[in-house]
């Protein structure tokens, strides 16, 4: 146990981010967030603005990216 300041600040920065996260439990804020379950989830809704791209697409998109760098690394190993 040391009994250096920084250490004790950081205690304290602990206790008081517990205690705000205690209070905004308990009054219902979410800080300008909408109410009625809003969590991370909610990102992946139906219902969330933006585009919405399923995880095939994700996949199939980056290792196609990969394939072509790759492809451009071949090619110019040839070509200098």
């Amino acid at each position: 146990n040391c009994r250096c300041p920084l250490n004790n600040l950081k205690i304290n920065m602990a206790t008081q981010r517990r205690a705000a996260a205690r209070q905004a439990a308990a009054s219902g804020g979410g800080g300008g967030r909408a109410a009625g379950g809003s969590n991370i989830l909610q990102f992946y809704t139906d219902e969330s603005p933006g585009l919405q791209v399923g995880p095939t697409t994700v996949l199939v998109a980056s290792l196609s990216f990969v394939g072509v760098v790759v492809l451009l690394h071949i090619l110019g190993k040839f070509r200098s």
